[in-house]
């Protein structure tokens, strides 16, 4: 496999400090009349010196040095800084994936494979029923007949309902068109289903466009997949969403891929989104931006400016790949990372489309674990990862060793693929040299696939935002489903992880490295078509999984069939680990 590296932009920095905010705030109240001098007799310790503090769920108040619960909230409310809020700013202030407001479009795709079904798997995770917002443009779409859910462990679609119940997954369908003229495989949303918009969004190339934006008054965890049934269409992908709470004002542009040497079809793609109104966007581009339609054109290394309304989003599609690009912004944006139809490596078969919602740069981190999928044919398949640094003087080390062709420097911007035979643990100096890693599946004629799966990337969570809880959906049209799952060790040691079809803590865990900080475990959820691994009683299977352990983890879904692949993080903290902006000139 070839490796291909790119030196983009260089930019000017200013040091900074490094801020980490845990799930919880430390809670300490304040508004309390001054004490007397302490008086330790038989009262033991003031109440102060044991703060309050949220419990991992966020349902509960309790005290930081034993554990006591000292308020249960009501089921409509969640924790923040010791005392009992409003879910919504609860999940807000754990600075995590689950939110209320969320903003979403199909990926940059060719016309070939354009006006397919456009779905959301959304789960309720609180504990009280949630009722789902959409609009587009300002105006309320209607999901009278676009709410449906999966029996379990099948691939049957029934409908359901607004409000979704609390702790339920359901599928929303958002968009679908009739095929157009360039149409080369179109996949219709399922029968009886009435998607929320018949119509299609998002522009052939480059150009403006609105981004579906869906509420909630209580938190969600919400993923896309394009096309829905996309294991038929052989072109899906799937992201993660991230709340707009957590967007930031400055990015680095990340795109998968180059474009497709032998189609015009394949084309890298970025989407950034605004949330509110007279955003100004500033992109110091890597390479020229050729322009469009509302797309002014833009020299390499000079700045351009675009500003977008509430729910507008700036599509970059073109032939010259922008990574690496800086991206600045007067008000909060997100990017959107992708690809009309990739093919990984150059020039094997086939392509699939891209899509995923990008970190902040604020949320990239300087330590990851990286581990692929099951084998698709046995467990010497090699993965391909991409490897873009923030800051000029970036140094690499790995754990357990250097994978050939892997960086051991990377300046601004610069961008490098490398392929691992094992899993490993890659680090920068220090935190001040945050740097975004992405994990991908190789096409189905690679050597190593067994013409299972297809070109598919994924965002790698770094360690400094991995959570202790996920709920996520796996989608029953894929034959195989892999959750990976990595564990951190704390200063007592590992903690177990529970996965609810397992019904128990899982066993089994592999070291990742010489370090003894991270292990992993695989858990097959579906296998050749059939159910996945079998714990006792039990065996997992598709649909809603869940996930929980005391200690920071992360868990990563991969989905494939003949063709297709698909792949998304379960969940991610939103923590700014970085106070380091980039300087732009």
């Amino acid at each position: 496999m070839k490796v291909s590296s790119r030196t983009f932009l260089r930019a000017v920095v200013v040091l900074g400090a490094v801020g980490v905010v845990g799930a919880c705030g430390d809670g300490k109240r304040d508004g309390f009349a001054p004490a007397p001098a302490p008086d330790f007799g038989e009262a033991g310790a003031p109440e102060n010196s044991c703060p309050l503090q949220c419990s991992l769920d966020l349902r509960s108040v309790i005290r930081s040095c034993n554990g006591e619960v000292v308020d249960t909230c009501p089921p409509e409310l969640g924790c923040a800084d010791g005392q009992c809020v409003p879910a919504c700013q609860a999940t807000a202030n754990a600075q995590s994936s689950l939110g209320c407001e969320f903003y979403m479009q199909p990926p940059p795709v060719h016309p070939a494979w354009a006006r397919s079904c456009y779905a959301a798997y959304v789960t309720n995770v609180w504990g009280v029923p949630a009722e789902i917002g959409l609009e587009l443009e300002g105006r309320k779409l209607d999901l009278t007949g676009a709410i449906y859910k999966f029996t379990p462990g099948t691939s049957e679609l029934t409908r359901s309902s607004n409000p979704v119940v609390a702790g339920d997954s359901v599928v929303v369908f958002l968009a679908s068109a009739p095929p157009g003229n360039q149409q080369v495989n179109h996949i219709g949303c399922p029968e009886g289903v009435k998607p929320a918009l018949e119509g299609w969004t998002v522009p052939a190339r480059s150009g403006r466009s609105s981004s579906f934006h869906l509420t909630s008054e209580v938190p969600l965890s919400v993923a896309t997949i394009y096309p829905f049934g996309g294991a038929a269409s052989f072109v899906p992908s799937a992201t993660l969403l991230l709340p707009v709470v957590s967007w930031g004002k400055q990015h680095v542009l990340i795109e998968p891929a180059q474009r497709r040497l032998t189609s015009d079809r394949g084309l890298p793609g970025a989407q950034i989104v605004a949330a509110e109104d007279d955003t100004v966007v500033t992109v110091v581009p890597a390479k020229d931006i050729q322009g469009g339609p509302n797309v002014e054109p833009g020299l390499r290394g000079t700045k351009v400016t675009y500003t977008l309304s509430k729910g507008e989003f700036l599509q970059l599609s073109q032939d010259e790949e922008l990574s690496g690009s800086i991206v600045e912004s007067t008000r909060p944006t997100s990017i959107f990372g992708g690809h009309s139809c990739m093919q990984i490596p150059a020039g094997i078969l086939a392509c699939d489309s891209a899509q995923q919602e990008l970190p902040a740069l604020s949320q990239w981190g300087s330590t990851y674990a990286a581990v692929r999928y099951r084998g698709r044919v046995d467990d010497q398949e090699p993965a391909l990862h991409r490897i873009v640094a923030a800051f000029d003087g970036t140094t690499l080390t790995y754990d357990p060793a250097r994978p050939d062709g892997a960086p051991q420097t990377l300046n601004a911007g610069e961008v490098m693929n490398f392929t691992s035979p094992q899993p490993f643990v890659v680090r920068s100096q220090d935190a001040d040299h945050p740097f975004y890693l992405a994990a991908y599946m190789t096409g189905a004629e690679n050597p190593e696939s067994g013409q299972k799966g297809d070109p598919e990337f994924v965002n790698v969570v770094p360690a400094g935002q991995y959570l202790n809880s996920y709920a996520f959906y796996a989608d029953p049209t894929y034959d195989d489903t892999s959750l990976v799952l990595i564990r951190q060790r704390d200063k007592v040691g590992f903690k177990d992880v529970w996965l609810e079809c397992a019904g128990q803590n899982l066993d089994g865990w592999t070291p990742i490295g010489n370090g003894g900080e991270f292990e992993f475990r695989r858990v097959d959820l579906s296998r050749n078509g059939g159910p996945g691994e079998t714990f006792g009683a039990n065996t997992c299977t598709f649909g809603l999984h869940r996930v929980k352990s005391d200690g920071a983890f992360s868990a990563t879904l991969w989905g494939w069939a003949a063709y297709a692949s698909y792949a998304y993080p379960g969940g991610m903290a939103q923590r700014n680990l970085v106070t380091r902006p980039v300087i732009i000139h």
